[in-house]
């Protein structure tokens, strides 16, 4: 027979239980952070509060006493830390794998607010500030998947911008993970639909805002967020002081064709059934090769030549269009590299590039 231990409102990320059979400990993703809870017997053990950010993986010692954690926050990389379960006693980081950099400055930590979209409804996000009053200029950072999460994790890009008096405003649009199934599967077979309506609020509370320059707004995304952002280059051209689109999707009829026969179920769940005319109409309409001549803040795309998810045609197809029309686009093909980037160097060398081409566009 199985029993309830818990009916938390938000999801739960992982759970371990010690050898013995007496302690179980679990992690319950709210709001995008990761909080821990435990209980001994059956009966709950008190906790320490962690730092607001992300456990990545847990190991509990035999009996219970002991609990090993991989810990992320927005100033720290992935470290090694301890607590134990049931005794006053802060978190104990084991390891410090923090750049010299962010050790001798003090990281922005995100706020997490909300903002309304265009039918009322409340979008989550996270918000990071520079010092001072502003006006600062903004990056929007749109996470991938579409169904991830934009979450208190360590964003060397972010701090990097914020360090150059860069704001980043990453929201949780719908089609995201951490909000329930209805939220995360509204996107489905609507891509450039309602997640642009919600990025388009974001500009608009942005443009509200007495510390946000209103003219200096761009958008960045990795995959499906370098879809979002090429929509909303393509699809809400006044709005942007410049994009960045990396590994992005601009033709939805070509993606979902080029996804291998083991995806069937994912490209019907995305995108439709691609043999009805109707459903490759509304995938042209919503795509943002269809709009690509209306590009006119500066665009640089970033695409790794051997990507098995999106192919490099995507790139290639909206970069050869926007700058047929005028648009000034910058593009760079990384030939060692897939969905992202495995080596260091091109790891630096595409997130440098990103880093000069915002902050020129935007300073």
């Amino acid at each position: 027979v199985l029993t309830p231990v818990a009916s938390p409102a938000w999801d739960v990320e992982d759970s371990v239980v010690s050898a013995d059979g007496h302690t179980l400990v679990w992690t319950v993703n709210e709001d995008g952070c990761s909080v821990l809870y435990a209980q001994r017997d059956g009966r709950p053990l008190r906790m320490p509060r962690l730092p607001g950010g992300l456990v990545r993986a847990m190991s509990i010692s035999a009996d219970g006493g002991m609990l090993g954690l991989l810990v992320e926050t927005p100033g720290r990389p992935p470290e090694i830390a301890l607590v134990f379960p049931g005794r006053d006693e802060p978190m104990r980081y084991l390891t410090d794998t923090r750049p010299l950099a962010l050790r001798a400055s003090q990281p922005v930590v995100p706020d997490p607010i909300r903002y309304p979209a265009a039918d009322g409804r409340q979008i989550p996000a996270l918000l990071y500030r520079p010092p001072g009053p502003g006006p600062h200029p903004v990056l929007l950072y749109v996470h991938g998947g579409p169904d991830s999460q934009a979450r208190p994790g360590y964003q060397a890009l972010h701090q990097c911008l914020l360090a150059r008096g860069i704001a980043v405003l990453a929201p949780n649009i719908r089609g995201s993970s951490g909000y329930g199934n209805a939220w995360r599967t509204r996107v489905y077979q609507d891509w450039g639909g309602i997640d642009l309506d919600d990025l388009a609020a974001a500009h608009a509370w942005l443009a509200e805002q007495p510390w946000a320059a209103p003219e200096k707004i761009a958008v960045y995304g990795r995959s499906y967020g370098g879809f979002a952002s090429l929509s909303c280059l393509t699809r809400l051209p006044d709005l942007w002081a410049a994009g960045v689109a990396v590994c992005g999707p601009s033709n939805l009829e070509t993606l979902a064709r080029a996804m291998p026969g083991t995806w069937a179920g994912t490209v019907a769940a995305h995108f439709g059934d691609l043999s009805d005319p109707r459903v490759l109409a509304e995938l042209r309409r919503r795509s943002p090769l269809t709009y690509a001549s209306q590009v006119s803040a500066p665009l640089l795309v970033i695409q790794g030549a051997t990507d098995p998810r999106v192919p490099q045609a995507e790139a290639d197809q909206i970069v050869t269009a926007a700058r047929h029309a005028g648009a000034d686009v910058r593009y760079e093909v990384f030939a060692d590299e897939g969905h992202g980037f495995t080596s260091r160097d091109n790891d630096l060398k595409a997130h440098t590039l990103i880093a000069e081409f915002l902050e020129a566009c935007l300073r």
